[in-house]
């Protein structure tokens, strides 16, 4: 059984393309959701990323902010940020948190209102049918890996109050649900809820 959830872990693992050198180490602690059936390789794959952040917030800031400019087709929407090097200051200052782990109870939360979202093409976090928790949210839209989901709301370009960057790095919270789906105006969209 070892084994094989071994051979998963380095096949997820080579799956995704990290920019500098992350240990063996660093990348199983932070991919708190390795495990979780529930989870598509995208939310695992965003989990895995905001808590990167959060543990070791000085290596993130040089191994995945420091080149980072956006996404393919999105014509480097971040190279010249001031959010982008505000992420990078801040990182740098700041002391490792603890991983977030999933919880099925959050991540239901986000998949109603993922699902709300993108099939009703709404932005924004004004759930119709969903019910809402006593949960911290963040919303992605148009992004497609979980690297670039983390990175837009770790940067929070473009939002002064930068409340996807807070609550993706508050030390307060320690559990998260991610979900990820198709969005009728911006092709995918992302819902976290933290707690």
């Amino acid at each position: 059984m070892k084994t094989i959830s071994l051979f998963f872990l380095c096949f997820f693992f080579s799956l995704i393309s990290f920019s500098q050198s992350w240990t063996d180490e660093q990348l199983k602690s932070a991919n708190t959701a390795s495990d979780i059936n529930y989870l598509t390789q995208v939310e695992k794959e965003t989990i895995m990323y905001i808590n990167l952040a959060r543990m070791y917030p000085q290596e993130f800031a040089q191994y995945e902010v420091q080149n980072y400019f956006g996404p393919e087709n999105s014509g480097d929407y971040v190279k010249n940020s001031s959010y982008r090097q505000s992420l990078i200051d801040e990182l740098n200052s700041k002391a490792a948190a603890q991983s977030l782990q999933p919880d099925e109870t959050i991540y239901n939360y986000a998949k109603c209102f993922a699902i709300e979202s993108g099939d009703n093409g709404i932005e924004g976090h004004t759930r119709i049918n969903c019910p809402s928790g006593l949960y911290a949210e963040c919303c992605s839209y148009g992004m497609q890996t979980g690297k670039d989901i983390a990175l837009q709301w770790l940067i929070d370009d473009g939002i002064p109050s930068l409340g996807h960057r807070k609550s993706c790095m508050n030390p307060a919270y320690t559990k998260i649900g991610v979900s990820f789906h198709t969005h009728t105006k911006w092709r995918y969209c992302a819902v976290a809820d933290f707690q």
